[in-house]
């Protein structure tokens, strides 16, 4: 009789610890599906948040570069207009509204001889040409003339009467300087630059440079190379001389990432003649290295969205000035 209660009594023991110990697996469940769920909406989170830093980090260097090239071009205004003469008006014309303008003056014509047309090589000016066509033009524009900067050199437009004075930066240089004064405006060297031989364009920018080649005024291929480029140092991050060295090694990889795209380019196109370039120069000289294309530099802005179009325009571009 003892013997059997004690073993009823150990048997209800047993039960009670078993149901103990499954109560205990089903919190555990519980809890391990709460850590679950918590889990993937953290694995979740995190895709967003690396997804949307992507996404910012690449509007945050557009709006850097574009920063850059607008930089350049109020430090450009800057010297144009230090001093107490300004330009009547300044701006970019595109190929078409180029090709407007050339059509606009090779219309007029004067009784006399009184429209002077002037070409001027990229290292000369207008102090440097001896014919006394240039005593003609009054020193206001003459000073307004010298203060336009151009590695590429100006035309001229002017009439003795002062109706018309516009000044023209060519997209390619000459090779000579020329006057002329005579009833009409003389526009065929001009003409005869915008027939263009094959050209090498080139926007470069740490983290996404352009690459095309230019054949009869299209790009006949073009390539945007991407990488990825450090930011700049913030306070509390590393040493700027470590951020630095960072920073310098992301731009090498980056030039030399856009060297191999265009060392096949340059193989398939041997009849380019000139380099147009914009972007940074730093950087421009580290991709050309090797290279002895003759170089224009241009003001351009970021590659906007892979838009070829854009930097298409800003290649043939070229800038007007009334003085």
């Amino acid at each position: 009789m003892f013997e059997s209660v004690h073993v009823f009594k150990y048997g209800v023991f047993k039960k009670e610890e078993i149901d103990s110990l499954k109560a205990r697996i089903r919190e555990l469940e519980e809890e391990n599906r709460k850590l679950a769920v918590r889990l993937e909406k953290k694995d979740e989170k995190t895709r967003k948040t690396v997804a949307v830093k992507q996404e910012v980090d690449e509007e945050l260097n557009e709006a850097r570069q574009k920063l850059f090239s607008l930089e350049n071009e109020i430090q450009k205004l800057k010297k144009e207009t230090t001093s107490g003469l300004s330009f009547r008006f300044s701006g970019s014309l595109s190929r078409r509204e180029l090709d407007e303008a050339l059509f606009l003056l090779g219309s007029l014509c004067s009784k006399t001889s009184t429209l002077i047309t002037i070409y001027l090589a990229g290292d000369e000016t207008l102090k440097n040409i001896t014919d006394n066509i240039v005593s003609r033009i009054d020193p206001s524009s003459i000073a307004l003339i010298d203060k336009i900067e151009s590695s590429t050199g100006k035309v001229i437009f002017y009439d003795t009467n002062k109706i018309i004075k516009l000044v023209i930066i060519p997209l390619l240089p000459f090779s000579q300087s020329q006057c002329f004064l005579e009833r009409q405006f003389e526009l065929e060297p001009l003409k005869r630059s915008l027939e263009l031989d094959t050209i090498l364009a080139l926007n470069a920018h740490a983290g996404e440079t352009f690459i095309g080649i230019v054949e009869a005024d299209v790009f006949g291929e073009h390539e945007i190379v991407r990488s990825s480029v450090m930011g700049k140092h913030k306070q509390g991050g590393w040493s700027q001389k470590r951020f630095q060295s960072l920073v310098e090694e992301d731009v090498k990889h980056h030039a030399d990432k856009v060297r191999a795209a265009l060392a096949p380019m340059i193989e398939k196109h041997k009849d380019i003649r000139y380099v147009i370039a914009g972007g940074e120069g730093k950087l421009v000289k580290m991709i050309l290295e090797g290279y002895d294309f003759p170089l224009v530099i241009k003001s351009m802005d970021a590659v906007a969205k892979g838009n070829a179009e854009q930097v298409l325009r800003e290649v043939m571009a070229v800038r007007v000035y009334g003085i």
